[in-house]
C-alpha cells in the first residue's frame, strides 16, 4: 500500500495509472479507481485520456497505449457508490428479498418515507400504551412534543449506517453502559471519564497560562509583590489540581475544596494591577462555569447514573431496531433502496463476519481480487468504515494505492473517518525507512497553486491553530506547504494580508 499527501493528488493518480500501463503492461480495465464524486470520476477519465494522448504523440506506434483508448470506456473509474451498485446488480441473487429491478430512491423520497415510518411507529406505541415507549418519552421529550425522540432515532440510525455491522455496533455501544459489576470503580477508568478528565486538564492548562500572563504583567513592579504572590498561589493550587487528573475521585475532591484567596484591597497606583485582576476574575468565572458541570459527582454517583441510563438505552435500542425493521419493510414494498443500503448489500456479497468476529471473503470477493491488479482511492481522508471493508475485501492486501490529505477532511458530518487515514499516516514508513515490501508513505508537500508569500503566511497561521487535538495534525515544519510553482517574479514587493473578522460580542 502507498499513501500520498499534499498538492496535485489527482495528477499523482493519473501518473500512477499511466505508469502501470507503460511499465507493468497492465490494461486500464484491470484497475479500480475510486473517486469521491461523479464529477471527479468524469474528470479523472478525461485526464487519463489526455495523458494517454500525450504519450501517443511521442510514441504513436505503441499498441499498448492505443488499446487503452478503447478500454477506457469500460474502465472502473467511478465513485464507491457506483462500484457497490455494480456489485449488487451483478450478484443480487446472493441477497434475500431483493428484486433485480430495484431503484435508488431520491433523497426527498427517502426522508419522507423515514418520517412516515416514524409517525406510524409512534402512533402504534401510543395506542398500545407501551410502558417502555412512555419511559423514553418521559426522558427525551416534553409533554407537548415528541419530536426530540424522533430526531434522536434518525440521528443514531444515520450514524449506524457508517458502520459495517450496524446492529452489532449499536448493541456494543449500549452494553458499554452496563456497569453493574463495576459501579464502585474510579470513573477515570471508563471512556467517558477519560474524555471528561482530558477536558478538565485542558481547562486547567488554559487557566494556568492566563494566570502566568497576568503575573508577568506585574512582576516587575516591587510594590505589587503581594498581588504577584496571590497569582502564584492560584497557579500552584490549579497545578496541584491538574496533577491529579488521572484519577476522578481525587480530582473531584480537590475541586470541591478549591478556594481562591481574596484579592488584596491594598491601594497601589498601577494600571497593570487592575488588568491582572480582570484576567484573574475571568479565569475564575470561566473555570467555575466549566468545571462545575463536569466535576459534579463522585465516581459511585456518576457510575450509578450510567447504570440507570443503561435501562433507558436498552429501550431506545429496541425502538431503533423496530424502526429499522419497519423502514426496510416499507422500502421493499416500494422496491427502492438508498445509497447506504447499496453499500451494505455490497458488503454482504463480498464478505461476512464469523461468530468469532473475524472477516472472511466470499468467492465473489476473490473474483474481484483476481480481476483488479490495483485499487486506487482518491480523497482517502473522506472514506468511511463500510467503504474500507468493501475495498479491503477485494484487495490482495498489498495493492491499494491511496491519495489524500487529512487537512482537507470536511465530511465527518457524513460519517467520514479521517482516523483511517491518520492510522496509516502514523504507521507507514517513508522510503528511507521502508523494509522490504512494507507499506510505504510518500509525502507530497509542494504547492503549485500559490506564491511563496501566501504559503509563508498560511504556514504561520495554521502552525498556531492546528494540533492533533484540533485538526488531527500537529502542523509543524514537517507539514508545511512548500513552494512548487514557478511564478514570474514581480518587481513589486508582494505582501499577503490577513483579515480577521471577529464576530464575538
Amino acid at each position: 500500500m502507498q499513501q500520498q499527501l499534499g498538492s496535485g493528488k489527482t495528477a499523482v493518480l493519473v501518473e500512477r495509472i499511466i505508469q502501470k500501463i507503460l511499465t507493468q503492461k497492465i490494461d486500464i480495465d484491470r484497475l479500480l479507481v475510486v473517486t469521491f464524486t461523479n464529477a471527479a470520476a468524469s474528470e479523472m477519465r478525461e485526464r487519463v485520456l489526455d495523458a494517454i494522448d500525450k504519450k501517443l504523440e511521442v510514441k504513436p506506434e505503441n499498441q499498448m497505449l492505443q488499446r487503452q483508448i478503447n478500454l477506457l470506456n469500460k474502465a472502473s473509474i467511478c465513485t464507491i457508490d457506483s462500484f457497490c451498485l455494480e456489485v449488487v446488480k451483478n450478484y443480487f441473487y446472493e441477497l434475500d428479498n431483493i428484486s433485480p429491478n430495484f431503484r435508488i430512491g431520491d433523497t426527498t423520497e427517502i426522508e419522507l418515507l423515514k418520517q412516515e415510518v416514524l409517525e406510524e411507529l409512534f402512533e402504534k406505541k401510543y395506542e398500545e400504551e407501551n410502558a417502555d415507549f412512555a419511559k423514553l418519552l418521559n426522558v427525551y421529550t416534553t409533554y407537548r412534543d415528541d419530536t426530540p425522540l424522533k430526531e434522536l432515532i434518525l440521528k443514531i440510525d444515520n450514524y449506524m449506517q457508517s458502520n459495517p455491522f450496524p446492529q452489532k455496533w449499536l448493541k456494543e455501544k449500549v452494553e458499554m453502559y452496563h456497569l453493574e459489576q463495576d459501579v464502585e470503580k474510579d470513573f477515570s477508568e471508563t471512556p467517558w471519564g477519560k474524555v471528561l478528565l482530558q477536558e478538565v486538564e485542558e481547562e486547567l492548562t488554559d487557566a494556568i497560562s492566563s494566570l502566568e500572563q497576568a503575573k508577568e504583567k506585574i512582576i516587575w513592579e516591587p510594590e505589587l509583590e503581594k498581588f504577584v504572590q496571590t497569582l502564584q498561589n492560584d497557579i500552584n493550587m490549579l497545578q496541584n489540581l491538574k496533577n491529579s487528573v488521572n484519577h476522578w475521585d481525587e480530582t473531584y475532591q480537590k475541586y470541591q475544596n478549591l478556594s481562591f484567596i481574596t484579592w488584596s484591597r491594598q491601594k497601589v497606583d498601577s494600571m497593570y494591577k487592575e488588568e491582572a485582576k480582570k484576567i484573574r476574575d475571568d479565569v475564575k468565572k470561566k473555570l467555575q462555569k466549566r468545571l462545575d458541570k463536569i466535576l459534579k459527582y463522585s465516581s459511585i454517583e456518576v457510575n450509578q447514573d450510567i447504570l440507570d441510563m443503561y435501562q433507558i438505552l436498552k429501550k431506545l435500542e429496541n425502538l431503533i431496531l423496530e424502526y429499522q425493521q419497519e423502514f426496510e419493510k416499507k422500502k421493499r414494498e416500494k422496491n427502492i433502496v438508498d445509497f447506504s443500503d447499496v453499500e451494505h448489500f455490497a458488503l454482504q456479497i463480498l464478505c461476512h463476519q464469523t461468530e468469532e468476529g473475524t472477516i472472511e471473503k466470499t468467492a465473489i470477493a476473490k473474483e474481484y481480487e483476481e480481476k483488479f491488479e490495483e485499487i486506487a482511492i482518491d480523497e482517502y481522508q473522506d472514506s468511511n468504515l463500510v467503504q474500507e471493508y468493501i475495498l479491503k475485501a477485494i484487495s490482495r492486501g498489498n495493492n491499494i494505492f491511496m491519495v489524500g490529505d487529512v487537512k482537507q477532511s470536511i465530511y465527518k458530518f457524513r460519517q467520514a473517518m479521517p482516523e483511517l487515514f491518520l492510522s496509516k499516516y502514523a504507521s507507514y514508513p517513508l522510503k528511507e525507512k521502508q523494509k522490504g515490501e512494507e507499506n510505504l508513505k510518500i509525502q507530497l508537500f509542494k504547492n503549485f497553486r500559490s506564491r511563496e508569500n501566501v504559503l509563508q503566511v498560511t504556514n504561520l497561521v495554521f502552525q498556531n491553530m492546528m494540533s492533533s487535538l484540533l485538526g488531527d495534525v500537529d502542523y509543524n515544519q514537517e507539514e508545511y506547504l512548500n513552494l512548487g510553482a514557478d511564478y514570474e517574479v514581480s518587481n513589486q514587493d508582494l505582501k499577503a494580508e490577513i483579515n480577521v473578522i471577529d464576530l464575538v460580542r
